[in-house]
């Protein structure tokens, strides 16, 4: 058995793995999880606010009812400030889990295994981005990063959807952040234009847009010190997927399917582990490879 301590507040794992605690927190039930944890701990409401970075009132309203949580980014601090496991931290985000192996049918146990087994480090698959988005937003994304890869077409996710100052604000401590756009000049997108049956030239002015944005709205912001921390580039391939990749642990993967926009493409969330069969590796040497191979401005 294993212990997880954060501050003066010491968990056992096994906690995480009762039937009681994986209801809370499907349910997002925040109050019934600082109730668990107080009768596994014994820890005072301080202690609690202290680890979550909450105030002892706060804490109180929470646990009789009188607060609700629903603020991912409070969802967040806790998730971190209880030091939860993976298969904890991802049920509490998404509002959803597995049944436990004493809740699934006893006559397919060895099905469950493979099952599981072949999901790999794959921990979460949405139908669209815009579902991945709701439960993931950038500020949660990108907020405490230090590196931050992604390729794809015009990578709306950073140019359009996450605020210029928090940007600014990483690049300039040290964060750094490599963008691969598909080339706005290039024979690829004028394609994707033509079977996504958008009008001739929308996606590369969009695109066009985004890299001048990024350019003149960002790096020629930055202090020369941390200019290169933001690195550009593009590539003229027919595009296979949009790549994110954060702090060699995170990986967004959203394939392009014909005759969906981007936006409506399925999207899955692959969490590195030391498994040396997981698609983390995979995405990982992609994006490398794209790279090397693009053009950098």
């Amino acid at each position: 058995m294993s212990v997880r301590t954060t501050a003066a507040l010491t968990i056992s794992d096994l906690l995480w793995d009762r039937t009681d605690m994986l209801d809370a927190l499907a349910a997002r039930d925040v109050a019934q999880v600082f109730r668990l944890v107080q009768r596994a701990t014994h820890v005072s409401q301080t202690t609690l606010g202290v680890a979550t970075g909450l105030s002892q009132a706060q804490v109180s309203e929470i646990t009789s009812g009188a607060r609700r949580v629903s603020s991912i980014d409070v969802l967040a601090r806790i998730c971190t400030g209880l030091s939860m496991p993976r298969h904890a931290r991802m049920t509490f985000l998404l509002g959803e889990r597995d049944q436990t192996p004493t809740e699934r049918d006893a006559s397919g146990p060895q099905v469950t295994k493979v099952l599981r087994d072949r999901r790999a480090d794959v921990t979460a698959i949405y139908s669209s981005r815009s579902a991945f988005v709701a439960d993931l937003p950038p500020h949660v994304l990108f907020d405490h990063a230090t590196d931050i890869r992604a390729s794809g077409l015009s990578l709306n996710l950073i140019c359009q959807q996450y605020a210029d100052n928090h940007l600014l604000k990483l690049l300039a401590a040290g964060t750094r952040l490599r963008c691969l756009f598909l080339d706005p000049a290039g024979a690829a997108i004028r394609r994707q234009e033509r079977e996504d049956d958008y009008p001739d030239g929308q996606l590369s002015a969009l695109t066009e847009l985004n890299i001048q944005n990024l350019t003149r709205r960002i790096r020629d912001r930055l202090p020369a010190s941390a200019r290169d921390n933001l690195a550009i580039g593009v590539y003229d391939e027919s595009i296979r997927a949009n790549l994110l990749l954060i702090d060699d642990r995170l990986c967004v993967v959203q394939h392009y399917l014909p005759q969906l926009r981007g936006v409506d493409c399925p999207t899955m969330v692959i969490e590195r582990n030391a498994s040396t069969s997981g698609l983390y590796p995979i995405f990982d040497e992609m994006f490398s490879s794209l790279w090397n191979r693009s053009r950098q401005l």
